[in-house]
């Protein structure tokens, strides 16, 4: 209960004091030339302090939930303590959200100086952010409401406690999307001063890198549901605890995809701006981004369906919910790859809006970064087949279940070399959109950042065959 209480304020703390430390370098700024712009700017820095204040309640209510200052009296189950520990994650990563409100605060800070009256729409992008940090609030409290932490009538089912850990990195870990769409919100803010009928389209790119928390938050909401915290029928099955963090991985590292959208959304509101009919390319080439996060969605539904959360007729054993674990971090951490994929969207947009002809180009070489994340989606599949998750032979050998982390640790990771990828096809798509004939060369080097990938997925692929999870 301790941990989730220090979980809770101890990030959420992080992000709203990044958040208002960037704030508050361009309030500082700011006021030093224009005295009269305190009252405003203070406004603006004190939007991020919010999450940490979301996560002090959420740690006060767990405290007091055990009787740290003299609340509840007796022991607190095992269940109970884990659904603390949830919560924490829940409210406590989320609150992570404030470095993006941050960015978009500090955008606002700065056109007001020169148009007072894009106050209230520098809010409104600002405010946007927020969301993230809500649902993590949200999802939380219902987790201390349900597992009777807040009651007292504690829930006795160590399995669903392990289930609100997974519903706590569901929502808090894509809630972490907030970074790029304060992103998209800095660029959104800028555009609209300057040209005020891009409010709208502004809104719109700075509403997609929502779509990952939403995700998130579903997963979290499904989770609860299918373990019979809301009727209070509980599943008893541990191993249905352990399934669920794995979905929670999944979907929720999968959620940081929504930074490398953010990036492209920026670069789509930018030249939205300029060209109009820039808006429906732009558009598209954020859209790229969110595929890896519909890979983590997809591999958390899978993993409840075949396991038998969503019929709640749950026969898994804890060698099969440790392999769930490995496939949620095989798709959730390659799903970061889609940085990369944000910065080469990025400049696939500037290029498209110099030279329409590029737009096919610029998709092929935003494509490349999307590779790492179908690696981490065949890994978990993989896994998903050969320890019985799909056919129901499950497998019994804790062993086996263990090392599938380690398969997915494998390509997790290493689809972070989509990153560099995303470097070098940015600078490729410049180079062609220059010199057409340079578009081979520069595949060749971006294909180079690839073979670390590969050696991920290969040291994966003989991880399962010396398990022998193959000829099982």
């Amino acid at each position: 209960m301790a941990i989730g209480a220090g979980i809770a304020i101890g990030f959420s703390a992080i992000g709203s004091g990044i958040g208002v430390g960037i704030t508050g370098a361009s309030a500082a700024g700011v006021t030093a030339e224009r005295p009269e712009k305190f009252g405003a700017a203070l406004i603006f820095s004190a939007i991020p302090q919010t999450q940490a204040i979301y996560g002090l309640l959420v740690a006060i209510l767990i405290l007091l939930s055990a009787g740290f200052f003299g609340g509840i009296s007796g022991e607190v189950p095992v269940a109970a303590g884990l659904a603390g520990l949830g919560a924490g994650l829940a409210v406590g990563i989320a609150g992570i959200s404030a470095i993006g409100q941050g960015i978009a605060a500090s955008a606002g800070v700065g056109v007001t100086v020169s148009r007072p009256e894009m106050f209230g729409k520098g809010i409104v992008f600002a405010a946007i952010c927020e969301t993230q940090a809500i649902y993590g609030l949200l999802v939380a409290v219902l987790l201390l409401v349900f597992s009777g932490l807040l009651s007292g009538n504690f829930m006795a089912s160590a399995a669903v406690g392990l289930t609100a850990i997974g519903c706590g990195l569901a929502i808090g870990l894509s809630g972490v999307s907030a970074i790029g769409q304060g992103i998209a919100s800095a660029s959104g803010i800028s555009a609209t001063a300057e040209r005020p009928e891009m409010f709208g389209k502004g809104i719109v790119f700075s509403a997609i890198c929502e779509t990952q928390a939403i995700y998130g938050l579903l997963v979290a909401i499904l989770l609860m549901s299918f373990t019979g915290m809301f009727t209070g029928d509980l599943i008893p099955t541990l191993a249905a605890g352990v399934v669920a963090i794995g979905c929670g991985l999944a979907v929720g590292f999968a959620g940081f995809s929504a930074i490398g959208q953010g990036i492209a959304a920026a670069a789509g509101i930018g030249a939205t701006a300029e060209k109009p009919g820039m808006f429906g390319r732009g558009i598209v080439f954020a859209a790229i981004c969110e595929t890896q996060a519909i890979y983590g969605l997809l591999v958390a539904i899978l993993l409840m369906a075949f396991t038998g959360l969503i019929s709640q007729d749950v026969t898994t054993t804890l060698a099969v919910g440790f392999a769930a674990v490995g496939g949620g971090l095989a798709v959730g951490l390659a799903g970061l790859s889609a940085i990369g994929q944000g910065i080469a969207a990025a400049s696939g947009i500037a290029a498209t809006s110099e030279k329409s002809e590029m737009f096919g180009k610029g998709i092929v070489f935003s494509a490349i970064c999307e590779t790492q994340a179908i690696y981490g989606l065949l890994v978990a599949i993989l896994l998903m087949a050969f320890t019985g998750i799909i056919t129901h032979d499950f497998i019994q050998s804790v062993a086996v279940g263990v090392a599938a982390l380690g398969a997915g640790l494998a390509v997790g990771l290493s689809g972070f070399s989509a990153i560099g990828q995303g470097i070098t096809c940015s600078a490729g798509i410049a180079a062609t959109a220059k010199h057409p004939a340079a578009m081979g060369r520069s595949l060749v080097f971006a294909a180079m950042s690839e073979t670390f990938a590969i050696f991920g997925l290969l040291v994966a692929i003989l991880i399962l065959f010396g398990l022998g999870v193959f000829s099982a």
